[in-house]
């Protein structure tokens, strides 16, 4: 029943009926307020209606385009291992974060290396900067970094600054050696150059259990750093001169990438301990204290732009995490209307 269908009675033909008819005045009263509320009602129920649809059409569109953000940060994911769109000069930016492993999502030589890389090759690019926050790691995965930096400068002749944010020691020092200039904080943590071999040993605890392990290896040093078998005279000698060599090398690099810009005998740099920024300074071992964001104030003419790598889920776990972020931020829109072998 529509609005038009239900008209209130004709005034003066109501008048006429009352005054003949007592009686039939108060049913023609009651049948006018009667048919007044149904018309009032069927109109509140089409305001209603279409209030409705109205609803539900704004949703299914907020819904679909959250989804449509989230389809495009996941397939724009799958393009490189960062983000890196530039459109213009460029001050790319890959972070060296956490310990640097090989297994590690997000600073391993493979995945940092790729990310410089593809900085490097980026004409809009002038400036490339590893921001270093790392307690250290591998050596081999940080020399795979120094290499893709080496190859950045001199394939792409593109300049790079390393700065170290609250620590880079260690591997993660060694990584900023690569960089044509090294700036770090004030507060930041530098240096613990060196290295160290770690092992446990459970011969301890296996005493107390009554448990013996007996290796039988084709050389004597087979079964170097076992932590079942108390380690011989000859074991431990080979474990510290493997140590000392590794230590060596580092110093060295240290002395070649620094040169005369170390302060003091290199004997000083390899106690293993830290400096804050300002001691680094003071030592050579940085060449000023700053931030990122100071380094970035430093170019006005470049735009920052982040090329780090981004840990992967895998295609489906991707694209649900991406999916669920944009319908997370379109409905947050509607309601309002980011034993081992290591340098250190």
């Amino acid at each position: 029943m529509s609005t038009t269908d239900l008209q209130p009675p004709d005034s003066e033909a109501l008048a006429r009926a009352r005054a003949h008819n007592p009686q039939e005045k108060d049913s023609t009263a009651v049948l006018h307020n009667i048919l007044g509320l149904l018309v009032d009602d069927n109109r509140r129920r089409e305001k209603s209606l279409r209030r409705d649809v109205w609803f539900r059409r704004v949703s299914i569109g907020l819904l679909v385009g959250a989804s449509l953000v989230g389809y495009y940060s996941f397939f724009k994911g799958l393009v490189g291992p960062g983000a890196g769109k530039t459109d213009g000069p460029t001050m790319a930016v890959v972070d060296v974060r956490g310990a640097i492993m090989p297994d590690s999502a997000l600073a391993s030589g493979e995945v940092v290396g790729a990310a410089i890389t593809k900085a490097a090759k980026d004409p809009n690019v002038k400036r490339i900067v590893l921001y270093v926050e790392s307690p250290g790691g591998a050596p081999v995965e940080a020399e795979r970094i120094m290499q893709a930096v080496d190859n950045a400068r001199a394939t792409y002749k593109k300049p790079i600054t390393a700065v170290i944010g609250n620590l880079g020691a260690s591997a993660g020092y060694m990584v900023a050696l690569s960089a044509d200039e090294i700036v770090s904080g004030r507060y930041s943590l530098v240096g613990s150059i060196g290295a160290v071999i770690q092992s446990w040993q459970l011969t301890g605890l296996l005493d107390k259990l009554d448990v013996r392990a007996k290796s039988f290896a084709s050389g004597e040093l087979k079964t170097l750093l076992n932590p079942y078998e108390p380690p011989s005279a000859k074991a431990a000698a080979k474990a510290q001169e493997l140590v000392d060599t590794l230590g060596g090398q580092f110093a060295q690099l240290v002395k070649d990438r620094r040169g005369d810009k170390l302060k003091r005998d290199i004997g000083t740099y390899t106690s293993g301990e830290v400096w804050n920024g300002e001691q680094a300074l003071a030592l050579g071992l940085v060449d000023a204290t700053g931030t990122l964001e100071s380094v970035a104030a430093a170019h006005p003419d470049l735009k920052v732009v982040d090329f780090s790598p981004r840990e992967r889920k895998g295609l489906v776990g991707q694209l649900t995490g991406a999916v669920s972020s944009g319908i997370a931020q379109g409905l947050s829109g509607v309601v309002q209307n980011h034993s081992a072998l290591s340098v250190q």
